[in-house]
């Protein structure tokens, strides 16, 4: 069963088939009626066979002429017109017969191939009605225009028979071209329905892909080929040279055009330098090699992808965790509040119970913490006000540390509006923000938040500086491993702040300053539709 869209493709290949053919065939009985005419009306003029037969033969003569210029503008039915040149073509042997002593069945077979022809454009009954009067008109002329002898009679019967019998082979061979021209018209839908959806997938693929000529030329390139090297739609259709896009692909392509083989499997960098990737490469014809098939993967991509597995599967044990640990770190916690209040007056209970209660208090903010990386992966970005959410963020810090509200400035410049969760963006600020005055002086104005944009990178810069001691150098590159800390805390902030700026498609550094510390994180702003 044909889908519409695959029948409107099979008409219109056939439409495209049917167009060219009958008009070529058309022309050719058109000339061949044109050499039959000047043929008589030369045997006419040097045989003086009448006045009549050659003034007929020269005017069919013509007729054939303007008929082959004129068939290219016919815009009516085939039946039709090859009626009417029928019923022209038996007017003319008519005549030629009437002003001749040429016999009936000689003039005759000069329809053979016409007939033929109709029965093959009509593939019908119709012509076979074409053959009959052919038939009829050849036993009227020979009874009304002669004395019509038996043999003669016998002989135009005979001729009669041979129309038919031309135009039944006519209509046999027509079908048979017809059944041909439509499995080439399917076979033609089929090659350009397999040719589009090709090209979708090409085009839907997370590689890129590259087809490149044996001279080096780019003969196709798929949307993210054509990103990832920088180059236009444009020059890619014209064939532009792979060493003006990338040299460095271009060697490689070199390298495996001559041995047919590549062992260098190193990641090549992008001229933008942005992105690392690795070809592979396959010839596209195995015995010429005339062209080669190159896949672009993304490195980056691909270790993100990791990362996404490994966050996943982390989200799902930690959720174990956390569910398995706060139930007992409750019961703990409860048991240490029931043994202070039994035990008030000894101090020593005292500190034993409040120990119980800060060590419970940091187990559980480790499985909290365990528990947000593995949520990173379940964002929704939105737009967000940076300075509005910063001042928002500060007030409830300011009341939750405790720290003073005068101890935070805010400063920024420009209108920063990114896209990011805002439950993520919240979580990192708190991180850095508690980080920052933790290991501040305490004082007016310790932490200071500043929000500036960068226009083009596309990006929010929010940074969060301390007037503390700064960062040990020995110890710098190893803030962001989690489980790190030389303060008590639980380790997992700052892994927790890189992860999840990741998550939302940016960056979280640790900048320099010539006081205390200063921690960079960069957001994505809200794209411009």
């Amino acid at each position: 069963m044909q889908t519409g869209a695959e029948g409107i493709a099979v008409n219109a290949a056939l439409r495209g088939a049917l167009i060219g053919t009958p008009l070529r065939v058309l022309r050719l009985l058109a000339l061949y009626r044109c050499v039959v005419a000047v043929a008589l009306a030369v045997a006419s003029g040097a045989t003086n066979l009448g006045s009549f037969s050659y003034a007929a033969s020269s005017a069919y003569a013509v007729w054939a002429l303007l008929s082959v210029a004129m068939l290219g503008r016919f815009r009516g039915g085939i039946s039709g017109l090859l009626l009417a040149q029928l019923a022209i073509d038996l007017l003319f042997i008519a005549s030629t017969f009437f002003d001749s002593h040429t016999p009936a069945t000689t003039l005759a077979t000069y329809l053979y191939p016409i007939l033929a022809a109709h029965g093959w454009f009509l593939r019908s009954r119709i012509a076979l009605a074409h053959a009959a009067l052919a038939s009829i008109a050849l036993l009227l002329a020979e009874l009304l225009l002669r004395t019509g002898s038996v043999q003669a009679i016998t002989q135009a019967a005979l001729v009669g028979a041979g129309y038919f019998l031309l135009a039944l082979l006519g209509m046999l061979l027509g079908r048979s071209a017809e059944e041909s021209e439509h499995r080439a018209a399917l076979r033609t839908a089929d090659v350009r329905r397999l040719a589009h959806i090709n090209q979708v997938v090409i085009n839907e693929l997370e590689d890129g892909v590259l087809v490149v000529g044996a001279l080096g030329q780019i003969v196709m390139a798929n949307p993210q080929a054509t990103r990832w090297l920088g180059g236009d739609e444009a020059s890619m259709q014209r064939g532009v040279q792979l060493h003006e896009l990338s040299p460095d692909l271009h060697a490689r392509w070199q390298a495996f055009f001559v041995s047919g083989s590549t062992l260098d499997a190193a990641p090549i960098r992008t001229r933008d330098g942005q992105r690392s990737l690795v070809p592979r490469m396959m010839p596209v014809d195995l015995e010429e090699r005339a062209g080669t098939l190159v896949f672009l993967e993304d490195m980056d991509q691909a270790e993100a992808q990791a990362q996404q597995i490994k966050l996943a599967a982390l989200g799902r044990l930690s959720a174990s965790i956390a569910h398995e640990i706060r139930n007992p770190l409750s019961a703990i916690k409860q048991a240490a509040q029931l043994i202070g209040e039994e035990m008030a007056e000894r101090p020593e209970a005292q500190a034993l119970t409040t120990m119980i209660d800060k060590n419970v208090d940091r187990i559980d903010r480790i499985v909290r913490d365990v528990s947000l990386l593995g949520r990173r992966d379940r964002g929704t970005p939105v737009a967000i006000e940076v300075e509005t959410a910063v001042t928002e963020l500060i007030d409830d810090l300011s009341a939750t540390l405790p720290a003073p509200r005068n101890a935070f400035r805010i400063a920024t410049q420009g209108q920063a509006t990114i896209h990011a969760d805002r439950g993520h963006f919240e979580e990192m600020l708190v991180n850095l923000v508690s980080n920052a005055w933790r290991h501040s002086a305490r004082v007016e104005n310790s932490v200071t938040i500043t929000a500036t944009v960068e226009d083009d990178m596309q990006r929010a810069v929010i940074t969060v500086i301390d007037d503390g001691d700064g960062v040990p150098a020995d110890i710098s590159d190893r803030i962001f491993e989690p489980f790190y800390s030389g303060s008590g805390s639980t380790g997992l902030g700052l892994y927790l702040v890189r992860e999840l700026a990741l998550a939302n498609g940016g960056s979280v550094r640790l900048g320099s300053s010539k006081k205390g510390a200063r921690f960079v994180l960069e957001l994505p702003l809200m794209p411009i539709h």
